[in-house]
Order: C-alpha cells, then structure tokens, then sequence
C-alpha cells in the first residue's frame, strides 16, 4: 500500500484529519452504516480539534488517557510537538449516540505525548473518567488474515459527520510497525476515523489491536467514484504496550497532574497549600486548597482512590478518615469518609499499593501500635478492616512515605525516632502488608534540626525516592535519595524553600 492516498484535511464545519503520512480514516461502513454496540463500544472517544477544522477517533486505554493517531494533531509541516494541544480539542468518551447526553463523558485535551517513530498519540484529559472500562491491550498481534473489527465516528457514503459510531469487518495481516487491513465486506475507513480502534475478540473480551492510520477511503462520500479501493493501515499498539502504560501511569505524589511530585502543607492558620513540583526538587508558590479546619489533620496524598487517574488527598480529621477526590489539577472535591473511630492523634500515611490490587493503602499509627488499611478494589473509595502490622514501640516514631526506594516495585515506609533523630526505612515485603527490618536512612533530624520531614517520592525525576524537610532556621531542605552497600539512604540537600517554612505544622 506504499501509494495510499494521501491529502491535507478539508476545513469547515466537516472537517477531519489528514495523516501528514497519509489520510486517516475509520472503519465506518461507507456502503452501509452499522452502528456500534454501545456496551462493547464505550472505551471509544471523538475527537474534534480546534472549531471542528478536524476531527478524529481515539480509544480510552487509562481513566485520564486516550490513545489516537498523531497525525490527528500534525502541523502543516507535519509535526506534533509534546505538550498541551495548539488549539481547544474536546473529547467525548462512552457516547456511541452524539446525540445523546446521558453517560459517558465529555473532557478537555490537556497533553499530548506522540510516539517517537509511530502514527501514535496518548492525550491526556482535563479529568479522568472513573466510570468507564478502559479497553484492554493485546499482548499479541493479529494473526495472517485474522478476522478484526474497526471503529469510528468519521464519514459514511451518505453523511458528511455521522452522529454514530459505526464498525465494520477487515482481515488483518501485520508487516513491521503496521496492520494491512483487507475489507470484508463493504465496509471502507473514511475520513475522521482516523485514531480509531481496531479490535480482536478474544473470549468474550474485546482487544486492542492498532489503531487506525491511513487509507484508500475507496466509497467514502467526497471521495471520486473512481476510487475502489477500501484497503488501510493501522498502528500496532500490541508491541508497545509498556510505552502506553509508562505515559498514562498516575506518577507518584504528583497532584497537579504533569508528571511532577508535589509537596502539602498545612500552616499555623488551618489552611492545606499545594506547593507543586518542578521536576528537579524545587517547589514553586502555593495554592491555597483548603481554606480552614485542617489544623490538627494528619494529611497525606499516594495513589487514585476514587478510579479517575488522579492522585487524591487523604486525611484523619478528628476521629475519622477521608478522601479528598482531586478534581483535576490539585484542587479538592467533597470527601468521602472511609474509617471514623480513631484516636485524634493517629497519623495516616497513604503507603501506596502495597499489594498491587491496583488500589492505594494506609499505614496508620495509633495506640502506640502500626495498622495497615488495605483499599478496596473498585470504583468508590473503601477500605478493609485494619491489619496490625506493628505491636509495639511506634508511639515515639513519625511516619512518613518514602516511595519504592530500594526498586523492587514495593512501596517503602520511612520513620523518625523523635528520640534521636534518626531516620529509618522499612521496606516493603512480597506479602503485600509488611515491612522488613529497618535500615538506616539518615541521622541528624532531630525535631529541633529537622522539625518535619516528607517522603518527596521521586521528586526529581531521576529514578530515586527523595526526601524534603524543614530545617530549624525557617527554611526548606531537598534531599537527594541515594544509596549506599546496605540500601537507600538520603542523599545531599540543596535549599528548596526560603524562610517562612517555621509557620508550617505539617508536611507530606
């Protein structure tokens, strides 16, 4: 298929996108629409760029990610730079009716990450979409003349820009990169299908197989009666599958949502500050997120609660835990309690997903004793019965995150003896809910040296868990996690805050 059509996107009211490769299409039955299944078909997004001057299928394959074409957002020289989208791009997910308005979701493109060398784009949204099953990623590619099944909402033989999605049936063949795409039946990829998924169903479950990439678009409306040819090419997305779980993977401590840890405070006024990271261990100037009643909390923020891609906050407020849900770029929703009759001085810690259910856990202490709250799969914010994990000696001990520092995919609890300033870290064992014997993190952090200090999970982006710390002039300390013959252990400190830090009451 090396002389596919290829052709800038038409403007106007109709508009959709052209493949600086290659016109991009959807397998939309262009002699005879089909509709799609609802049901089977709620993962599959729209896509209109800019005032409609283009528009595109995609795939939701995370809670804050969809997967498209790049050419959908290529430049007149054909390039697509990561970053935000050039212009307004919305996206719809879980409508296979436009005309309806009840379920799925409506979300504003915020990011976009190309692929290096495929026709292959993650767009990240405004905010997640908790209520809708992201497709499922083929492990394995299409088969010689495997019977697959394509989607989109781009044109038929008699609409201009369908309200419905609609499929149809190829045989698919992979050749390097890419998925041939022979027609089955009368079924044709059109203009606007462009990103659209292409699906192998494997015991009762639809697979992602490639994504919609180029084509003849022979029966297509606008295209010359001349033209018969109904052949495509996809994108596989089966051998890339590590490269699309690395991009929409919710980066640890980051509540802003650009892939950077941040840093929570609570000051002497009852106010919650978000000081968002910058990726080198730095902290640029707070928001105000709470605006009072937070004095006396114990405020942590690891991991997704409520399914929607976003870390949330989490914080015992007098006797009770709850879940403060992240409404997209670290402000809070209402919360949702999760556990009451604790003590007022029991510290939470949000540990991460100690046992890799896909669902967040807390370590809290009280009692002089440890407890571990296993989450609860499943969309709302739960959690299961306490765990002791701990029996003993935790009363003179502070808590805090310290992210997976020894690199065994385990989250790791970091711990202050206020008795003599050191800092201790007990990682995290295969049973997914205890920690190992202690190794020496750090000394010298007494409460007078170091009055408060917080796991910064990778807070430089260099591969190891950090560290920040208040220091007794006033100021704030970033350390660099490091490593030595016995295990991670903190690194050197760089000054990361001015003065102003002493009227903090807590950090996380």
């Amino acid at each position: 298929m090396s002389n596919i059509r290829r052709r800038r996107a038409w403007t106007g009211v109709a508009a959709v996108a052209a493949a600086a490769g290659g016109l991009l299409t959807s397998p939309a039955h262009a002699l005879q629409g089909t509709p799609a299944d609802a049901a089977a078909h709620s993962h599959t997004a729209r896509l209109v760029i800019g005032n409609a001057e283009r528009a595109c299928t995609g795939t939701l394959v995370a809670p804050q990610w969809v997967l498209s074409a790049t050419s959908c957002f290529a430049d007149a020289t054909g390039a697509v730079q990561p970053g935000a989208p050039k212009t307004t791009t919305t996206v719809t997910v879980g409508r296979t009716d436009l005309t309806q308005t009840a379920g799925g979701a409506t979300r504003t493109a915020i990011r976009l990450v190309p692929h290096p060398e495929r026709d292959l784009v993650m767009v990240k949204l405004d905010t997640g979409i908790a209520n809708l099953k992201p497709a499922v990623l083929s492990a394995t590619p299409a088969g010689a003349d495997e019977a697959v099944r394509a989607a989109g909402f781009g044109r038929t033989k008699t609409a201009w820009v369908p309200d419905r999605l609609h499929t149809a049936s190829f045989t698919a063949a992979a050749s390097g990169s890419d998925l041939a795409l022979t027609a089955s039946g009368d079924g044709a990829v059109c203009q606007g299908d462009a990103g659209g998924p292409v699906l192998r169903e494997k015991n009762g479950t639809q697979e992602l197989l490639a994504v919609i990439s180029r084509s003849w678009q022979g029966g297509c409306l606008g295209t010359p009666s001349t033209e018969t040819r109904t052949g495509a090419v996809a994108t596989r997305v089966d051998d890339v599958r590590s490269w699309i779980a690395s991009t929409s993977y919710a980066v640890p401590g980051d509540l802003t949502g650009d892939g950077k840890p941040d840093l929570v405070a609570v000051d002497d006024t009852g106010k919650l500050r978000l000081y968002p990271g910058t990726g080198t261990g730095g902290l640029v100037a707070p928001t105000i997120i709470g605006t009072g009643g937070w004095a006396g909390a114990s405020v942590t923020h690891r991991g997704d609660w409520n399914g929607d891609g976003m870390e949330d906050v989490v914080a015992r407020v007098g006797n009770e835990v709850r879940v403060y849900p992240n409404l997209g770029n670290g402000t809070l929703g209402a919360p949702t309690r999760i556990a009451g009759a604790l003590p007022a001085t029991a510290q939470v810690v949000g540990i991460g997903d100690t046992n890799r259910d896909g669902k967040p856990d807390l370590v809290v202490k009280h009692s002089n004793r440890l407890f571990l709250y296993p989450g609860v799969v499943g969309t709302d914010p739960a959690v299961g019965a306490p765990v002791e994990i701990g029996n003993g000696g935790w009363d003179v001990m502070d808590l805090s995150a310290l992210g997976d520092a020894d690199k065994d995919g385990r989250p790791d609890l970091l711990a202050r003896d206020t008795r003599d300033g050191v800092l201790w870290a007990y990682l995290g064992q295969p049973d997914g809910k205890t920690f190992g014997d202690r190794n020496e993190f750090g000394r010298g952090y007494t409460l007078a040296n170091r009055p408060l200090f917080a796991g910064a999970a990778d807070a430089d982006l260099d591969g190891t868990a950090d560290m920040w710390a208040t220091a007794g002039d006033g100021t704030l300390k970033f350390y660099k996690g490091g490593r030595d013959i016995h295990g991670p252990i903190d690194g050197p400190s760089v000054q990361a805050g001015n003065s102003g830090w002493g009227a903090i009451r807590s950090i996380s």
